[in-house]
């Protein structure tokens, strides 16, 4: 069965009306004056007025909100508000504007006047007119023609590249020089090529905001950490760390480690729900079995807020399940913070300070632990969905949380995404008998032809294949949680007591299409 999860938050904007409206929302509201009055006011970058005015915001809608205050002669102002007033709250927000300085940048020893007319694109660049700032362009600058000859005009905007230029001289008396700049955005992105022996692999980048199959290259990558995750039935996962420099291609080579025997590890913990690591690939949630394991050693970590990280080497034996039951410990005393990352949807990929932690789930939510007192930027990435950015505050022995409602992008939705689970994890996953990966496995940015028939089979050695097939609309957001039931009971070692596996199988979602055929 496959599922839909949406959620949408409108945005309206006019003096007294709200700057984010989520359906049914409470409302609170930024009272916003400034000296001198008559400023012109955005939230957000959505206008309201000028002052004094009121902006109407919802409590439940996306937390955080930049006002800037705007007028003429005066330097921009303009202030980043966490979270969101109260229901009923008036926040009071005042802005003293200070003049821009109308004294030319060189003396003028005559009366006579020349101008320097500043614009750029995009509109909106500061201007700084021989180390004076002068405001945003466009913008008109008054020199004298008997004045200091020579002036260097420079104009920068967050996200493009700084402006500079000399011009030579003074205008004549009354004559205007028309200046142009064209900002040029910054690159900040790059791309990774992925290889790998045997090629054919299924290459997953940030446990699947893209995916390919080597060779290939994930192109318009953002810069800073990602992880790559390389795959191939019969063979041990691949999984790296890489970083993206701005307009550079990064390498990873992925020498494939064949499966000559393979065993399972059962992996339970106090208390449960915590997040469970197998050589540092993201197995889910415990308690959990973990299958297609080579034999030797593996490494086991587990994570959950509040705790100390857990760590230690569990050996795999062939054709055996090894159990393993761990006690967390809590912390105390802690010099660092935890935060939790959740959203609605889940399966979207989290940032951290431009660096890639991991993925919300719909089994919890993502567990960062060990963070330094600081501020974070967090970002949340998914298909079909705007990009949702707040700052944090992490604090010692205390966790944060970052619940997400991603707003739908606003063009018509042309690609699905896909949460696929299995119990045990590490099963081959199979779409339109194309090998993608093994659970657990995401997927974002995944093209839909809405006239074919998709059929997800999950496979694992000792276990019965699961099938389910159905359309995919657009926009959809499929879910699949499968038991796998073991052919014959598992052998374990003699030394530990068996946990018998049962088979279910669980659909979950919050719509459901198609028609799905299990065998």
């Amino acid at each position: 069965m496959f599922i839909i999860a949406l959620a949408i938050i409108g945005v309206v904007s006019a003096q007294n009306e709200s700057v984010m409206q989520p359906i049914g929302g409470a409302a609170g509201y930024y009272d916003i004056t400034s000296s001198p009055s008559g400023a012109a006011v955005t939230v957000d970058s959505t206008p309201v007025g000028t002052t004094p005015t009121t902006a109407t915001v919802y409590v439940m809608g996306t937390p955080g909100h930049t006002i800037a205050v705007n007028l003429a002669g005066y330097q921009p102002w303009n202030q980043y508000f966490a979270g969101n007033p109260v229901e009923g709250q008036h926040i009071p927000v005042y802005a003293s504007l200070v003049p821009i300085p109308t004294i030319p940048p060189t003396p003028a020893p005559g009366s006579q006047k020349g101008y320097y007319k500043v614009s750029s694109d995009p509109a909106g660049g500061s201007v700084v007119f021989d180390g004076t700032n002068y405001g945003l362009t466009p913008v008109t600058i008054t020199v004298s023609t008997t004045g200091t000859p020579g002036h260097t005009i420079t104009v920068s905007k967050s996200g493009y590249q700084t402006w500079s230029q000399f011009y030579s001289g003074n205008p004549a008396a009354d004559q205007t020089v028309s200046v142009f700049a064209t900002l040029n955005p910054v690159v900040q992105t790059g791309n990774i090529y992925v290889t790998s022996n045997p090629s054919g692999a299924s290459a997953i980048l940030d446990n699947g905001y893209d995916q390919l199959t080597t060779p290939g290259t994930f192109t318009a990558v953002s810069t800073g950490w990602h992880n790559v995750q390389v795959s191939k039935s019969g063979y041990q996962i691949y999984s790296t760390s890489i970083e993206v420099k701005s307009g550079g291609t990064s390498n990873v080579y992925a020498n494939l480690v064949q499966n000559q025997q393979i065993g399972s590890l059962s992996i339970s913990s106090v208390p449960v729900g915590a997040s469970l690591y197998v050589d540092t690939i993201y197995q889910g949630l415990t308690n959990q079995i973990v299958g297609n394991l080579a034999v030797g050693s593996h490494t086991v970590t587990l994570k959950k807020s509040g705790y100390k990280d857990y760590s230690q080497t569990a050996t795999v034996n062939n054709a055996q399940t090894s159990y393993l039951t761990i006690t967390l410990s809590p912390l105390s005393s802690p010099t660092t913070g935890d935060l939790d990352v959740s959203s609605s949807p889940s399966g979207a990929s989290v940032y951290l300070n431009g660096d890639y932690k991991g993925e919300t789930r719909s089994s919890g939510p993502l567990y960062l632990t060990g963070l330094s007192p600081a501020t974070y930027t967090t970002v949340l990435k998914k298909s079909g969905y705007q990009d949702y950015t707040t700052a944090t505050q992490i604090v010692a022995g205390t966790t944060a949380k970052v619940s997400a409602v991603l707003q739908p992008a606003s063009a018509t939705p042309t690609t699905a995404s896909a949460d696929i689970f299995s119990q045990p994890s590490g099963a081959d996953v199979y779409i339109n008998n194309a090998y993608k990966g093994v659970t657990p496995l995401s997927f974002d940015n995944v093209p839909i032809d809405t006239a074919k028939t998709y059929t997800v089979e999950i496979r694992m050695d000792g276990y019965k294949p699961y099938t389910s097939s159905g359309t995919i609309s657009p926009g959809q957001n499929v879910v699949i949680n499968a038991a796998l039931a073991p052919l014959t009971q598992p052998t374990t070692k003699s030394s530990l007591s068996l946990v018998p596996i049962v088979a279910a199988l669980t659909i979950i979602g919050l719509l459901s299409v198609g028609i799905m055929n299990k065998r």
